[in-house]
């Protein structure tokens, strides 16, 4: 499936090309019939390949009228499928690196956001901003694939049921992760910023 491209945009933005998701968004045509405006076609097909994290593939034809689909396929990864998880209470920078970092090494990630009575479970107190917000946020950060709720900490569980190959974690986990069947890739955290930090200097 085809995320993070709005073709509403395209459409208003390129009025003279007809551009529409096909087979379950699995690509993406576009079509125009003036040979005028066929110069608009590279900037639509930049504008695409800048919103996708694929290689973009073009099939060009013209009969009468130039029509372009645009298959986006997956480059090679170290995983298929990966997992990460947090709280993610106050985002910041550090979360974005996480993410960015382990979208690097899969085709597909998705997110574990942990719920507000995990959190006050492990931590004593909730959250300062709702599973509901803060899932809605990771939701909408571009490397990000898929979002579900982490209710406790029981990896392996997740392994099993999302068919992950491989897990994200802080460094600071090293030695101490919970054992699982999947390879566990370490990343280390940003210097100088935290949601702990940042909870301190807002006074949270």
């Amino acid at each position: 499936m085809i995320h993070n491209i709005d073709i509403n945009f395209l459409n208003n933005t390129f009025d003279n090309w007809q551009i529409d998701f096909e087979k379950d968004d699995e690509y993406i045509t576009i079509k125009g019939t003036p040979d005028a405006h066929s110069d608009e076609l590279f900037n639509i097909l930049k504008l695409i390949s800048s919103e996708c994290h694929y290689n973009v593939t073009i099939d060009l034809n013209n009969d009468n009228h130039i029509s372009a689909v645009v298959n986006l396929k997956m480059t090679k990864a170290k995983y298929n499928r990966m997992y990460t998880s947090g709280c993610f209470d106050i985002f910041h920078y550090g979360h974005l690196n996480i993410l960015e970092r382990s979208k690097e090494l899969c085709n597909y990630l998705i997110v574990g956001v942990s719920t507000d009575e995990l959190i006050e479970k492990e931590k004593g107190k909730r959250p300062i901003i709702s599973f509901e917000e803060r899932a809605k946020i990771v939701r909408a950060i571009k490397f990000v694939d898929e979002v579900i709720p982490q209710t406790d900490k029981n990896k392996q569980r997740i392994v099993d049921e999302y068919q992950i190959d491989a897990i994200s974690v802080g460094d600071d986990w090293r030695g101490r992760f919970p054992k699982t069947s999947c390879p566990v890739e370490y990343f280390s955290y940003t210097d100088s910023v935290s949601s702990t930090i940042l909870k301190d200097l807002l006074k949270l």
